[in-house]
């Protein structure tokens, strides 16, 4: 947002001209800064909000086109207007490419500068507005993908809107499958963030060994395969939101540099000496009891207190029974789409019996239901026969895992894991909730099995 009085840096090692510009332009109503170089220009870009940047293009040190080049990194929005002695064909190209307004020609005449300066934060007016515009769309975009109007979820929903502008940690909290992700996405396009990156990592689905490394970066030869060096996703994340999914499941030794991150916003890489800085913000999940973690030495309880800022609890599709022909319509508008079948609705008898449902697996487990209803529907309706067996339709005894004496243990955790699989419909988060393991044991269990994690 550029303010009533739009500041304006002069950089320029030639002091006479340098003053004349500043004096010239403090008369014009500007609130006008100098720096004499590059580097001293850099600072000042850091620490203040400037809307336009004047500067020479022939500097000792850093000259005209790498500093237009570093600002428009430290201060994306600002106006870069560059004046030189030596202007020719190549030179104006090149700053334009570089993303300079106007080249000037010096000596620089007072009048051409001010009408220079004044097209140039007229643009940068018109560029910031387009830019809060599409934020606000996609913002309201986000929203409008957060389906539900039941009492419980539209708290959640109102606590979304007030803590999105500000920077603090939040914690999603809620079982499976209720929709975390989808807050987040909203909590970061709703904030002066938007328009920087949204990184996410399911923490539960990486290794131990791999998430500090996906997080923090690592060096070239850090561990085996690392054959090049690669940056992280709190690096990747710098300016924007990171969400971490399934926090709960982060291993004791990487929660001491996550701990860190959000005490001093700095980290290592692995295999790394330097300590690299970034500005995030964390958006965390868990569908985990943390506080229990914490008392079962799971969790460390300083990086608990630190995650622990806002909390956002997301209540369950039990919870919020009359949203569920809302998000029905929902899904089936969109797999109608994506398969390309006829189906625009659902019977009654249908909606009831989804509506009576427990739903372990959330709206996640819904979205799943009402997908295979539509690839297996025949009739613009989805009907019951579409729709999973209910409890009393079952075979009487469809939770027990028959077994022999003295059958190995190993066959028994894979028919447990299995059945439970295929009962919440592949929801490994719904899973292992049932199977009373975490995600990450889930996944490791798998991958020992030789199934598709």
């Amino acid at each position: 947002m550029i303010a009533e009085r739009p500041t304006v840096l002069v950089v320029d090692d030639d002091r006479n001209t340098r003053d004349s510009l500043v004096r010239g332009l403090s008369r014009a109503g500007y609130e006008v800064l100098g720096a004499e170089d590059g580097s001293k220009a850099i600072p000042v870009l850091q620490d203040r909000e400037v809307d336009l940047m004047i500067t020479d293009y022939k500097m000792p040190g850093i000259d005209g086109l790498r500093l237009a080049t570093t600002a428009q990194v430290v201060r994306p929005s600002v106006a870069i207007i560059m004046i030189s002695a030596f202007v020719n064909i190549d030179t104006a190209v090149s700053a334009i490419k570089q993303g300079v307004f106007d080249v000037i020609e010096k000596p620089a005449k007072l009048r051409d500068v001010k009408k220079a300066a004044a097209r140039a934060l007229e643009t940068r007016r018109l560029v910031v507005e387009n830019r809060r515009l599409r934020a606000d769309l996609e913002g309201r975009d986000a929203m409008a993908r957060i389906i539900g109007r039941a009492p419980p979820f539209h708290a959640a929903l109102t606590m979304v809107e007030q803590v999105a502008p500000v920077k603090s940690t939040v914690l999603l909290t809620g079982e499976s499958g209720t929709g975390k992700e989808v807050f987040a996405d909203a909590i970061h396009r709703l904030s002066p963030r938007a328009e920087k990156p949204l990184v996410k990592v399911h923490c539960a689905a990486l290794a131990d060994g791999l998430l500090e490394a996906e997080l923090f970066g690592h060096e070239k030869g850090a561990f085996t395969g690392a054959h090049i060096a690669r940056k992280g996703r709190f690096a990747l994340a710098d300016g924007g939101t990171i969400f971490l999914d399934e926090i709960g499941e982060i291993p004791l030794t990487t929660q001491v540099k996550l701990l860190r991150v959000l005490q001093e916003g700095e980290f290592q890489p692995v295999g790394g000496s330097e300590t690299s800085r970034v500005d995030v913000r964390i958006v965390a999940a868990t569908n985990v009891d943390l506080e229990t973690a914490v008392a079962d030495g799971r969790f460390r309880e300083d990086l608990y207190y630190r995650l622990n800022v806002i909390t956002i609890e997301i209540p369950p599709l039990r919870q919020r029974r009359e949203d569920i022909p809302l998000l029905v319509q929902h899904f089936i508008e969109k797999y109608s789409r994506i398969t390309t079948k006829h189906v625009n609705g659902i019977s009654p008898g249908a909606l009831d019996r989804l509506q009576g449902m427990e739903w372990p697996g959330n709206v996640r487990e819904l979205e799943n239901v009402v997908e295979r209803a539509i690839v297996l529907a025949t009739d613009p309706l989805i009907t019951e026969t579409e729709l999973p067996a209910t409890e009393d339709s079952r075979d009487p005894t469809p939770d027990s895992i028959p077994f022999r004496v003295g059958q190995n243990l190993a066959e028994l955790e894979r028919a447990a894991i299995l059945r439970t699989l295929k009962a919440v419909h592949g929801d490994k988060d719904a899973a292992a909730k049932i199977l009373g393991i975490g995600v990450a044991t889930l996944y490791r269990r798998l991958k020992e099995m030789g199934e598709s994690a």
